[in-house]
């Protein structure tokens, strides 16, 4: 959705094998039913193309014998059309022939290389996920900030040919494409973003890419203005799939048509015949999801001064034949089904808000459109299905935030004006003292997001959980389908770095989310045990071959250690980095390592022993790791039984206040009979008033039903209103179609046009006031729905309570009559 100045019309601007359906036996002129829009050349030919010439019966006189030769009366052979292949609506089916269709084959013998049909589709297996698709599109519009564009919406509607399938709409309101720039988008290959600052696009193979992944079909409509004198133009263009499959073209034929706006009309560009325009037109409204040329030109409507619109069809089916995309589920995102679709995640989701985006990107759009972009422009906003997208940084999910700055050294595979430096937020999610599994690092290139919360310590047990990070890496490239970036050396440096970042911060900070503090790593305690060992052995040599000095050797053995317990006989590295000095009697000599010559290959007691306590430690630590592991396993065994038992707890404590409730309840019942049989005349009483009460529920009952007789009279009277405002509205419209009409075809005369001005904008002004009272209308029928609604919910617990009244008092009486009856049988025994 690019925009740049007008190229000549005069140059013919056709992508391969533009000419889709030659007109046959040389039949010119539109197709029937050609569009009615103003300032369209008409043409008219009485030719019928479509009934072949039958040869009548004549009769011819030789001249030498006179005979007479009649010819035969034959009727034309009937010509039968093969069936038509069927395209099949899954995706990674739709590549594969069946093997009764006949495999279309090149239809000429010239020496020119073309694109086959096919490649379309496998050029777009690309893209593994729809999501990275619908995402290309949203990056063109995205680029288009430069040129105006203010907002891109993704939307879904009903095609209009059938009545039933959904279609897909990407719209903005950027800079459009004229004819050239559009034809660069339907080709593969051309991209004029490669090495733009603050693009991400590299390929020119995107948008091809994104809709035929999609859907089969995309249909595209861009209006540019004119820029540097040049006029506004607009294009329409069919990517269609289905029509290369089902009509078994050998060579991708894109048919295209353009428009230019001369004298407040448009005009259609030609560039080889106008033949071929008009059967690329006719191609298109054949193939399109618009059943008429009108329903075609009337798409441009939702475009102002320019902008791009981009329409996919037949969308692709999943497995068990329904949409991939999901539109029902949330009328306000599209969704996907399938794998990508986890219901304990998205259960999750609501538990946990901090890590919402990490549960539900792989499955919700709304959701991955919200943390693409790690910048958003300030006057730019994405609107999916008619809300606003919330631009999400990530850094609002984490806590305990490190910045780092990571500057790798320059290669070959970078180029020199690539500034080879990423600056990294490093911490915890919010959610990570639940200890639930989420890490990983969201990497961006040039503000898009390539590689969302990429995984790049898997650790077999908890280690590396909550830990999520930021970057942006401009310096390596990603792939075509930018859901991952080219593996180089780069990007292998980069991978082990994070590894490091994230090893070294979870070490040092999991205790502080509840996990238990880890223990330093045992490269750093091997390593400084070397150095000692290292240096042990050069300042110390085999007793019995070391030269002796002249001196007295009395006071050389108890200088052997110093005050603070460390041998000085050797070079050991003091807290400074320094060596510790000799001590010599009472004097401390600097000891320069001495040197030594050694004569034979013994081993002195002071290195055999460091080499027993290192083979020593080695053993406490591999016993001491055992240990770890064994009580991290017993640990997590206890912590599954806890969890176990509070479990069993609370199912025991709910099902003892079940059965508290059902001994209240069953004493109560006990307590309500007793005062039952005991107070018999009272209930006798209680049991007129109870018909006393029926009948007067009887009464506000029907005075119910007249309230709402009477809601439902009103109701029809406002329908009534309601329609005859419509009515009106409908004459005040084609009043005002009827003045459009007649400013398109207008006179001259600047007076008439002013007066005709004047009326259009008192006829809107009315429609406005019109369109008020229509709102005013649907707010009082709300109004008035929802106390019928109201008032039929208070008529049926009315009715409800007065039932369950009526049974009470049935079962009251039966049970004093039962009781009379025993009472009076006890009377009449002797």
């Amino acid at each position: 959705m690019d925009s740049s100045p007008k190229i000549n019309p005069k140059k013919p601007m056709l992508v391969v094998g533009s000419t889709t359906n030659p007109k046959p036996y040389g039949v010119t002129g539109p197709p029937p039913g050609f569009s009615s829009k103003p300032g369209l050349k008409r043409y008219s030919d009485d030719r019928d193309s479509n009934n072949l010439s039958i040869k009548k019966s004549r009769t011819v006189v030789s001249a030498q014998d006179g005979k007479k030769i009649v010819a035969l009366d034959v009727k034309p052979l009937a010509i039968v059309e093969a069936d038509t292949p069927r395209l099949s609506r899954q995706f990674w089916k739709a590549g594969d022939d069946n093997e009764d269709e006949p495999v279309p084959r090149y239809c000429s013998n010239d020496a020119a290389v073309r694109v086959h049909p096919q490649f379309l589709h496998a050029n777009a297996t690309s893209h593994k996920w729809a999501l990275g698709a619908l995402a290309e599109l949203l990056d063109n519009s995205l680029d288009e900030v430069c040129n105006g564009a203010t907002y891109v919406h993704v939307n879904s509607a009903t095609n209009e040919k059938d009545g039933k399938s959904s279609i897909l709409i990407v719209e903005d309101n950027g800079g459009g494409m004229d004819p050239g720039r559009f034809r660069e988008c339907l080709s593969l290959g051309y991209s004029r973003k490669r090495n733009m600052a603050n693009k991400v696009g590299q390929y020119g193979n995107g948008f091809k890419t994104s809709t035929m992944r999609l859907g089969a079909d995309a249909i595209v409509f861009s209006r540019c203005r004119g820029a540097n004198g040049n006029k506004t133009t607009q294009s329409i263009g069919m990517l269609s799939y289905t029509f290369l499959y089902e009509t078994r073209k050998c060579e991708a034929i894109v048919p295209t048509v353009d428009f230019e706006l001369v004298d407040n009309s448009w005009k259609e560009i030609t560039y080889n015949s106008t033949d071929e325009w008009f059967d690329n037109l006719e191609t298109i409204v054949k193939w399109s999801p618009y059943s008429t040329q009108d329903q075609l030109f009337d798409q441009f409507d939702h475009l102002e001064e320019q902008g791009t619109r981009i329409v996919i069809y037949n969308l692709w089916d999943d497995d068990e034949g329904k949409l991939e995309l999901d539109f029902d589920t949330d009328p306000h995102d599209i969704q996907l089904r399938g794998v990508n679709r986890d219901e304990k995640n998205i259960e999750m989701a609501k538990t946990y808000p901090n890590s919402r985006h990490f549960l539900t990107y792989r499955h919700s759009l709304r959701s991955y459109v919200s943390i693409l972009y790690l910048r958003l422009p300030p006057n730019f906003k994405i609107i999916l299905r008619g809300k606003e997208v919330e631009h999400h940084s990530l850094l609002d999910d984490m806590m305990m935030t490190e910045d780092k700055t990571y500057r790798p050294v320059r290669s070959a595979e970078c180029s020199s004006n690539e500034e080879m430096v990423a600056d990294l937020k490093l911490g915890f999610v919010k959610d990570a003292h639940h200890h639930i599994d989420i890490q990983g690092f969201n990497v961006y290139h040039k503000n898009r997001l390539i590689k969302p919360f990429w995984r790049v310590w898997n650790a077999a047990g908890s280690d590396g959980r909550g830990v999520i990070g930021l970057v942006e890496a401009n310096f390596i490239q990603p792939a075509h389908n930018k859901q991952g970036f080219e593996r180089t050396a780069v990007l292998a440096k980069l991978e082990n770095r994070l590894l490091s970042y994230q090893k070294t911060y979870w070490s040092s900070r999991c205790h502080e989310i509840g996990y238990a503090p880890r223990r330093k790593q045992a490269n750093h305690v091997s390593s400084s045990t070397e150095t000692t060992r290292q240096g042990e052995k050069k300042s110390e040599a085999p007793f019995n071959n070391v030269k002796h000095d002249k001196g007295p050797s009395s006071n050389a053995a108890p200088a052997r250690f110093m005050q603070n317990g460390q041998p000085s006989g050797g070079n050991h590295l003091n807290s400074q980095g320094g060596t510790q000095p000799r001590v010599v009697g009472d004097r401390m000599i600097p000891d320069n390592r001495i040197k030594t010559e050694k004569h034979g290959h013994g081993i002195s007691f002071n290195e055999a022993r460091s080499v027993n306590q290192a083979a020593e430690l080695q053993k406490v630590k591999d016993e001491s790791a055992k240990h770890v592991a064994e009580l991290q396993r017993q640990r997590g065994q206890l912590e599954s039984q806890n969890k176990q038992l509070k479990a069993k707890i609370q199912d025991l404590e709910k099902s003892k206040d079940d059965s508290q409730k059902l001994v209240s309840r069953l004493l109560n019942q006990l307590k309500q009979s007793a005062a039952k049989i005991q107070d018999m005349e009272k209930t006798q009483k209680v049991a007129n008033d109870s018909e006393k009460l029926v009948v007067e529920f009887s009464n506000q009952l029907k005075q119910s039903n007249a309230k709402i007789q009477d809601l439902e009279k009103t109701q029809k009277v406002k329908e009534d209103e309601s329609a005859k405002l419509v009515n009106e509205l409908k004459i005040q419209k084609a009043l005002l179609e009827e003045a459009l009409k007649k400013v398109r075809d207008g006179s001259t005369k600047l007076v008439e046009l002013q007066r005709e001005k004047a009326m259009l904008e008192e006829e809107s002004h009315k429609l406005k006031q019109s369109e008020a009272k229509i709102q005013d209308l649907e707010k009082s029928q709300i109004e008035v729905t929802a106390i019928f609604q109201e008032e039929r919910a208070r008529r049926d617990v009315i009715e409800h309570d007065l039932r369950k009244m009526l049974r009470g008092s049935s079962d009251t009486i039966r049970a004093l009559t039962m009781k009379v009856n025993s009472l009076e049988a006890q009377k009449a025994k002797p």
